[in-house]
């Protein structure tokens, strides 16, 4: 079946009774046709089903009007809120969004960056820090801004977003051993959201308090049922385990249900911490402690960074902010 003629703004203009240009200001600045001549071209269109060709802006190297987001994650919940951020202040703007998955690797990334930069867009969100030499140059040649997220960390190159990692689960194991947990073990994995700086901030916060630090890192993503795996380890290899930090939500959840099912009693027995306040684990019995992260912000606070870039300016941005909550996971 062969495909069906596009309507064309000729074809709108004909049906309206008005010149193609009048139409095309239209679809450009509404405002600056008429009220009653811009209704009827409105509803000629929605008749149509006329859709916009962008390619002529994009071939006379005009704006696009659209950016780019990797995220290394399409499953994870606090992208999905990432994005809601994004996407609220890109409608705002009259942009439209990009979306690719990095898949936590930097190939894949690079071969996403390479696709995106062949439609033009305007700028670039990026939800890791890990890119390869070709994806960096690439960016460069296309002369286009790109932001970081999910960490405070600056670089030579990027703007980022996010919050300070490190300082989050420094924070939080720090709030552990002044409950009285000496034995705690990071659970951590390598394809998550900014895992090295949060297991660096719990080794920190261990190694301040005189205590060993001991961490067990998984090469997958975070999972419920990864994490009940990691569990059974851990207390098999450190039986003396008194509590658990997770560098995710989605951990934590897997940890509470493994310990549950072995008959230890949390926080009796064991303390749980994790970090994005997932619904799981906000939702589950005993409520599990974790750091609150703003996660629809960081994608707000990124879009507003890129667009004040795409215009020629800079706005500082300091390092977002977060919140513990103790929640019944750690003290009884």
């Amino acid at each position: 079946m062969g495909k069906n003629r596009r309507p064309t703004m000729s074809d709108v203009a004909e049906r309206v009774g008005v010149t193609k240009m009048t139409v095309s200001r239209y679809l450009k600045h509404p405002h600056k046709v008429a009220k009653k001549t811009g209704e009827k071209i409105q509803i000629a269109l929605d008749d149509l089903g006329y859709i916009p060709n962008r390619v002529p802006d994009i071939l006379s190297n005009r704006s696009s009007k659209t950016l780019g987001v990797i995220l290394p994650s399409l499953r994870h919940p606090v992208f999905q809120q990432v994005i809601a951020g994004i996407e609220a202040i890109t409608e705002e703007n009259g942009y439209q969004l990009m979306l690719a998955h990095g898949g936590y690797e930097a190939e894949i990334e690079q071969q996403r960056i390479e696709s995106l930069l062949s439609f033009n867009v305007d700028g670039l969100i990026l939800a890791d820090n890990d890119h390869t030499e070709k994806s960096l140059k690439m960016i460069h040649t296309a002369g286009i801004p790109y932001i970081e997220i999910m960490d405070a960390t600056e670089n030579e190159t990027a703007q980022s977003v996010g919050i300070d990692n490190e300082l989050a689960a420094f924070s939080m194991v720090t709030l552990m051993i002044e409950r009285g947990f000496e034995h705690i073990v990071c659970l951590n994995v390598k394809k998550g959201i900014r895992t090295s700086s949060k297991l660096q901030g719990y080794v920190d916060a261990m190694e301040d308090a005189g205590l060993t630090p001991r961490s067990i890192t998984a090469k997958a993503e975070s999972s419920v049922s990864l994490a009940r795996k990691m569990t059974t380890k851990v207390l098999e290899r450190y039986p003396d385990t008194d509590a658990f930090f997770c560098t995710d939500d989605e951990l934590a959840a897997g940890v509470l249900i493994e310990c549950q099912n072995q008959g230890l009693s949390v926080p009796e027995q064991i303390g749980i911490a994790g970090i994005h306040a997932l619904d799981i684990g906000q939702s589950m019995m005993p409520k599990l402690a974790s750091v609150i992260t703003p996660d629809r912000e960081t994608g707000e606070h990124a879009a507003l960074a890129l667009f004040s870039q795409i215009h020629g300016t800079q706005i500082d941005m300091e390092p977002l902010g977060f919140d513990i909550d103790e929640g019944e996971s750690l003290s009884l």
